[in-house]
């Protein structure tokens, strides 16, 4: 194998890794326009979360999540801002029987950026 076939497998293998650093990296960058919840379930009674309030572009949204665990990551769904917070003590946002324990918008707005982490925690 020559030089020059050595050099060019090892530009293209440079190439790859940098474009997978790059691609790979792309959650990191969204964080900057608001942040994924984590549901800590100090009292251990929640089995599902609704929140409401906006997303990454502003818009209002709002969705049911499974909270099974004591900390629980809501990925794939940016907030900002001012978040509506309900706990319920079935799976399904109350839907299936479960009544509502609690409701939280008291830990301060979901800041658009922070600088160790892409993840706000929010805890009952």
């Amino acid at each position: 194998m020559s030089i020059r076939t050595k050099l060019a497998k090892a530009g293209v293998i440079t190439a790859f890794g940098a474009a997978a650093l790059t691609l790979g990296s792309g959650s990191a960058f969204a964080g900057g326009n608001g942040q994924q919840i984590n549901f800590h379930d100090r009292l251990g009674t929640v089995y599902s979360v609704d929140i409401a309030g906006s997303n990454q572009n502003g818009q209002y949204v709002s969705g049911c999540f499974s909270t099974p665990n004591i900390d629980n990551g809501i990925g794939g769904w940016w907030w900002k801002g001012y978040v509506a917070v309900g706990g319920y003590s079935d799976a399904n946002c109350g839907r299936s029987g479960g009544h509502l324990i609690f409701t939280h918008p008291a830990d301060g707005p979901v800041p658009e950026y922070q600088s160790t982490s892409d993840w706000f925690t929010i805890s009952d």
